[in-house]
């Protein structure tokens, strides 16, 4: 099983944009009607600036019943909206003004904001790609733009929108953590370190970026680099979120096994349901042969987690290998190839299974299940040996059986 390394995940590093203030205008050419409004006006800034948002759209819509023309307004009154997580509003807020006045600041990226929070991706690029039509030089809109691409999976144009930010901005660490994301999503492990890396240079306490560099050199087998990072993590933070157990993955890779049963049980400590930690805190003691504890966190594992396939074959296996009941290893198997299904065929439960059926002198199951081997790796010498030794193994014992039968025979015919 391809072990699952938890990484931070993308922030959009949304910045919130408030439109300008329309041009006030002074109070002897105001008419009677737009005092109205700008009292108004006036009620919601105060009510927005003070972080009562519903009362700023409550103002901001009485303005609009007065001046149902000013752009600014539904502006002003989308941010309250979207402030408060009323996101459809917010985006008619955005769209009116756009009616109103196409070349407002910032309203194509603050609706493009909004729909990000919709899940609306196809319309929120739409959104930020018109926004840098206006000012190709917002660096926002091309982070938003290259977050949500990688959200779309399309990794090379968020890697280009990326690219755009630090050609703009060479110290923008935001644009060199996230591209060193979707790097890391098309597997380009290096690129995705030495964008960290170059975080970590313009912010030497960067969690994150530690975290995530771990997590690539963990990808290429840097098993010392991850661990080194993953360190320099809980150095930083003691209680950061998985670092304990991520670093337990490192040391595994390490074979460094009671460093790795320490970390597991940190992390079992921070989230008691982790059952990935019992799994690999498993594996860990099973390769220290401390094969009771070993099974002990196998069955904890499943108990939190009955449909993971790897859990039964690990146990299975262990309990076989540990010269345990065969009938329960057998059972583990059973479980975790019924679990697989017919459409993921996993040769290392197949052979493990045909090993206890060995053992269990089942010979011709063991053969069926290596058949099923080969059929899938042709080339897999452990499985040919076994299969030969099953065959072998099978048809002496039929001889051993018929020379009994004979004798049997034999004595009856004297008597």
């Amino acid at each position: 099983m391809k072990k699952q390394i938890f990484i931070s995940a993308i922030i959009l590093g949304l910045v919130f944009s408030i439109t300008s203030s329309s041009t006030s205008v002074s109070a002897e050419k105001l008419s009677r009607k737009q005092e109205k409004e700008n009292v108004f006006l006036n009620a919601a800034s105060f009510g927005f600036s003070d972080k009562h948002y519903d009362v700023a759209v409550e103002y901001y819509t009485k303005a609009l019943e007065i001046n149902p023309r000013n752009a600014a307004t539904y502006s002003k009154r989308g941010n309250a909206e979207y402030l408060l997580g009323h996101y459809k509003e917010a985006i008619n807020d955005y769209t009116k003004a756009l009616e109103l006045d196409p070349n407002l600041e910032n309203i194509y990226y603050n609706r493009g904001i909004a729909k990000a929070n919709l899940q609306d991706y196809d319309e929120v690029i739409l959104d930020y790609t018109r926004e840098l039509e206006v000012n190709a030089n917002n660096i926002n809109a091309y982070l938003n733009r290259g977050t949500t691409y990688v959200l779309l999976k399309k990794y090379d144009l968020a890697i280009d929108d990326f690219s755009k930010v630090i050609a703009l901005d060479d110290k923008n660490e935001l644009a060199y953590y996230n591209r060193g994301i979707a790097k890391r999503y098309k597997n380009d492990y290096q690129g995705a370190i030495s964008d960290y890396s170059k975080v970590i240079e313009l912010d030497r306490n960067n969690i994150d970026a530690y975290n995530n560099r771990g997590a690539a050199k963990y990808y290429l087998k840097d098993y010392a680099g991850a661990e080194s990072d993953y360190s320099k993590v809980i150095s930083l933070d003691k209680n950061v979120y998985k670092a304990y157990y991520n670093r337990g993955l490192a040391r595994l890779g390490l074979k460094h096994y009671e460093d790795a049963i320490m970390d597991f049980t940190k992390e079992l400590e921070f989230n008691p349901k982790n059952d990935l930690a019992y799994y690999d805190r498993g594996l860990a003691e099973g390769n220290l042969d401390h094969y009771v504890s070993a099974i002990d966190d196998y069955t904890k594992a499943i108990e939190i987690n009955p449909d993971n396939s790897d859990f039964y074959a690990a146990r299975g296996a262990l309990i076989s290998k540990s010269n345990g009941d065969l009938k329960k290893a057998e059972d583990d198997l059973n479980k975790a190839i019924d679990l697989d299904g017919d459409e993921k065929r996993d040769t290392e439960k197949y052979l493990t299974r045909a090993v206890i059926f060995s053992k269990e002198k089942l010979y011709y199951d063991a053969v069926d299940d290596l058949n099923v081997v080969l059929s899938i790796t042709p080339e897999n010498e452990e499985a040919k040996d076994l299969r030969a030794y099953a065959i072998s193994s099978a048809a002496e014992e039929e001889r051993a059986q018929q020379q009994e039968q004979n004798q049997q025979e034999e004595q009856k015919t004297e008597e």
